[in-house]
């Protein structure tokens, strides 16, 4: 715990999370590596003890350090955690890489969860999803809901500010880190997902972060190009024309011909627009 004091409002809701989890009997967190998931494994862990285990998945679409962020938050909380590996660019229906892309990776990623699950002995899985999260386009949501996944923070009406709070009082490694996303989502809808493509973006991040201290990041892959995304506030740390040759030359050397930097910033689902 931290000296962090939760509001009477968010106090309660942290209850109202907990109670759920302990009528559910024992559950199977899906651990993103996230803030969102780690508060659930942390409350599930407070609620059920050793009938609740977390599971992160180790995916191609797997963002550099989601699952290094995971296994230190199991660290600080304690929970049981098993690590899997799943391969959804072998998928067709999610390698075309269709707008509801999200719909069948969701699918595919929480039926592995669910037969886990069984193998566990584990009556329900859960997951992050927020307050937040359905006001924004997340075709995944309908996956989770057709195959009857718990999202306590939801249940309890929590929004992700709300959930970053209970990071931080909770004293969970990843309370500051901005929101992430799977590396399907820095390649425009109907572009083929391939390994060597989502290596090359992981790798074009990499080489950010290597260069440049910011918090949210996004490569987007538009083939030749290079589109880098950075909230506004960080826009200024490419101006440093050693950094910005450096960071093409870099990223030229992964195969990109031409390496932008987009003025309108980071924001959740450019390709949505």
């Amino acid at each position: 715990m931290t000296s962090t004091t939760l509001s009477e409002k968010l106090s309660k809701k942290r209850d109202a999370v907990i109670q759920h989890l302990k009528k559910l009997g024992s559950v199977l967190v899906a651990l993103s590596g996230g803030v969102d998931s780690a508060v659930v494994a942390a409350l599930a862990f407070e609620a059920l003890g050793d009938k609740a285990i977390a599971v992160t998945f180790d995916s191609p679409l797997t963002p550099p350090g989601e699952l290094e962020d995971a296994i230190a938050c199991v660290r600080v909380i304690g929970i049981r955690h098993r690590i899997e590996t799943s391969d959804e660019v072998a998928i067709a229906s999610i390698a075309d890489n269709p707008r509801d892309r999200c719909y069948y990776c969701k699918q595919h990623r929480f039926r592995q969860t669910l037969n886990l699950a069984e193998e566990l002995g584990i009556a329900t899985v859960v997951d992050g999803t927020t307050l937040s999260d359905m006001s924004e386009y997340r075709p995944g949501l309908r996956a989770l809901e057709t195959l009857g996944i718990a999202s306590p923070l939801l249940e309890a009406k929590v929004t992700k500010e709300e959930s970053r709070q209970l990071a931080r009082f909770l004293g969970l490694p990843v309370a500051d880190k901005p929101s992430n996303s799977c590396l399907a989502t820095r390649i425009p809808y109907g572009e083929p997902l391939t390994h060597k493509r989502l290596q090359r973006i992981a790798a074009a991040e990499l080489a950010v972060r290597q260069l440049v201290d910011v918090k949210a990041l996004r490569v987007r892959d538009h083939g030749e190009l290079a589109r880098i995304e950075v909230v506004p506030k960080d826009l200024s740390r490419f101006v440093d024309t050693r950094i910005a040759g450096r960071l093409v030359k870099k990223l030229q050397a992964l195969g990109f011909k031409y390496v932008t930097l987009d003025l309108k910033g980071y924001r959740f689902g450019s390709f949505d627009e």
